[in-house]
């Protein structure tokens, strides 16, 4: 079984993927690790961490993790795969070629008002490699209007693929929660 989490930056998807591996054993790989692995070692790819389009790392991208995701199903690997570089298309993709061998869910706050977000993005922070540690507000609320568009995308592209899309504004915990059911039973 291949489990699949993408959505936009800061929505939840490591969160959910290290609750995933607590609760199910089932291990997981950040494709933000993939992606720095080609930009520095592939320059010649058009990866670039600081293109600022999230969509088209990800295109770039997918000629390797789709691969990768396929040897996993044809082994019969059970993993995860996270990351904002996989896209609802992907996930309906591999869904279609693999019936049943593939759980998805997204994540995004396409619905939060800025200053709300900026206040969470504040108070807590994303780990030891937190990218935006070091933004000032203007920069924090530029990458947050963009992270909102991007979940909208991601949110109307789930509808468009029949997958589930969760907002995680509202309630984070039980976001999370619903999320981690979901990878686990298939339950929204």
């Amino acid at each position: 079984m291949l489990y699949l989490i993408g959505g936009a930056a800061r929505a939840g998807k490591s969160t959910v993927a290290r609750r995933f591996l607590a609760e199910t054993g089932v291990p997981f790989f950040c494709l933000d690790y993939l992606m720095m692995g080609v930009a520095s070692g592939l320059p010649e790819s058009g990866v670039d961490p600081d293109d600022g389009d999230e969509l088209r790392v990800a295109e770039r991208l997918w000629p390797m993790v789709n691969p990768m995701a396929t040897a996993m199903l044809e082994n019969g690997e059970t993993y995860l795969l996270e990351g904002v570089q996989m896209l609802p298309q992907y996930a309906g993709e591999l869904s279609e070629r693999w019936p049943g061998q593939v759980r998805s869910c997204f994540l995004g706050y396409a619905e939060i008002e800025l200053q709300v977000k900026l206040g969470q993005l504040r108070e807590f922070e994303g780990g030891t490699n937190d990218w935006m540690s070091d933004f000032d507000d203007e920069q924090m609320c530029q990458s947050i209007e963009y992270f909102k568009t991007l979940s909208a995308f991601v949110r109307d592209e789930c509808a468009r693929y029949n997958l589930l899309y969760i907002e995680t504004a509202a309630d984070f915990p039980a976001s999370v929660e619903r999320a981690v059911a979901h990878l686990k039973y298939g339950a929204a």
